[in-house]
């Protein structure tokens, strides 16, 4: 089948993200912020030498968290 989705479980500050492959749960983060600082660690551990591609990557985080704190209020 291979078959991956992420989907979140919860809601507001307390909304979890959850990976499945094939109907499998293959990894839970406690929030969207946890998966994407997983992530950036990732790329930081693959390529040490690859700043600008993770500097992009938070900027464009930074600024969608930004934006949508501001839809909550």
């Amino acid at each position: 089948m291979n078959r991956t989705r992420l989907f979140y479980r919860g809601e507001g500050d307390d909304r979890q993200v959850i990976i499945e492959k094939d109907g499998e749960t293959v990894a839970v983060y406690d929030s969207p912020a946890a998966l994407v600082e997983t992530h950036i660690k990732g790329i930081l551990a693959k390529d040490s030498q690859d700043t600008r591609q993770v500097r992009d990557i938070i900027n464009k985080y930074r600024l969608n968290e930004a934006i949508s704190s501001d839809k909550t209020r």
